[in-house]
């Protein structure tokens, strides 16, 4: 009984509360306002308002495994491999017999050349679909056999269109149906640490295995000048790769990741004859000049100046007259050469050419060396202290 009377006085105050919300909310405005069709997107409250926006979350796609494998080294390898070839040398090699050379001294027998044959081994690429093949000149010099191999296990006997052993480099041509070509490089827009892919036959693997072998580093150099001790084979203007070459590899193509081949690999610099990282490889630019030449002439135009030389030095320069050492004397002259026809004489003192200064007999000879059938090469001489200037033309030596 005594609980009872408290419920009028509990639900007064109950119904005070509820009257005061009211007029509050009337007072004020509604602190909420719902929008019709559910979550808002739009909050307001008294005079503010707030806006919340949905932000779309991006989704990164899923990479495919299969497309990542195949990276622009592996697509230009697809391009090229089948280009490929191994190149097996039967050479003719002389051969000393102590014995028989001492009764030829003796004149109790007749003087003979004794020869043995031997086998070597390299690569090349195959770079038009009549069957031209550029290889190393040092890969196939002395053959009197050669046996191209292609990727597909096919076998051919090979001729050699020609060889320029200055640039040691060798043109093949094979006989054969539907072969695989790699296209050559024509531009010089190669890059200092750009990628590159060696491909060839180390080791003559090849021979067993149709399959050639890929290396890849980067370009490391370009445009070195290598000294060697064979006078008729210079190395100038090289490319410098740390793909891995060895024995074998010579001759095959050094490739962007473009698929072009933009050198073929010639030599190593090596004490153990194992690969070191330091490659070398003839630029594609020189490999086209002489193919374009076989293909038009029949055979490499060999550019000839007509004269002979003498570097200026403190030995001769006062013979000459002069105090500048920069320079070239010309000592002889060809008759009918471009030499003779540009009107230079002998003792006459050349400066520049091509726009260089003769600082030294390199110039010069990367000048010529670089240079084709048809270049103009222009001078600056001296003769008996007159300045004259004038043009080489260079022609095909006879």
């Amino acid at each position: 009984m005594g609980g009872s009377r408290w419920w009028p006085v509990l639900a007064g105050l109950l119904l005070g509360v509820m009257l005061g919300a009211v007029l509050l909310g009337l007072r004020f405005g509604a602190p909420w306002r719902w929008p019709l069709g559910g979550a808002p997107d739009t909050l307001r409250a008294g005079r503010d308002t707030v806006v919340i926006r949905e932000v779309p979350v991006a989704v990164t796609p899923r990479e495919d495994p299969e497309q990542s494998r195949t990276t622009a080294i592996v697509r230009a390898t697809r391009e090229v491999a089948s280009a490929v070839v191994s190149i097996n040398v039967v050479q003719r090699q002389a051969v000393r017999n102590p014995t028989m050379e001492f009764w030829e001294r003796m004149g109790l027998l007749p003087h003979r050349e004794m020869y043995r044959k031997v086998q070597n081994l390299g690569s090349g690429v195959i770079v038009d679909r009549d069957g031209t093949v550029v290889t190393n000149f040092h890969v196939i010099e002395g053959a009197i056999q050669i046996i191209v191999n292609l990727s597909d296990g096919r076998q051919f006997t090979a001729s050699v269109l020609d060889a320029v052993p200055l640039y040691d480099l060798a043109v093949l041509r094979i006989e054969a149906p539907d072969l695989p070509v790699a296209t050559l490089a024509r531009g010089d827009d190669l890059q200092i640490g750009e990628w590159v892919i060696a491909i060839g036959s180390p080791f003559g693997y090849l021979l067993a295995d149709t399959q050639p072998t890929v290396t890849v580093g980067v370009v490391s150099a370009l445009n070195r000048d290598i000294k060697t001790s064979d006078a008729e084979r210079a190395y100038l203007g090289m490319i410098q790769t740390d793909a891995a070459i060895n024995p074998g590899n010579s001759g095959g193509p050094l490739v962007d990741t473009r698929g072009q081949v933009v050198g073929i690999n010639t030599f190593i610099f090596s004490g153990s004859g194992g690969s070191v990282g330091i490659g070398f490889a003839v630029p594609a630019s020189r490999v086209a000049s002489v193919v374009d030449d076989i293909r038009r002439y029949g055979h490499y135009r060999d550019p000839n100046v007509g004269f002979t030389l003498e570097m200026l030095s403190g030995a001769n320069m006062r013979e000459y007259d002069t105090t500048d050492p920069a320079g070239a004397v010309v000592y002889a002259v060809a008759p009918g050469s471009p030499a003779a026809k540009a009107g230079l004489r002998p003792r006459d003192i050349l400066r520049e050419m091509g726009g260089l200064r003769l600082r030294n007999r390199d110039t010069i000879y990367r000048l010529i060396y670089n240079s084709k059938v048809g270049d103009h090469l222009s001078f600056k001489a001296e003769r008996a202290g007159r300045v004259f200037t004038g043009e080489i033309v260079l022609e095909e030596t006879r």
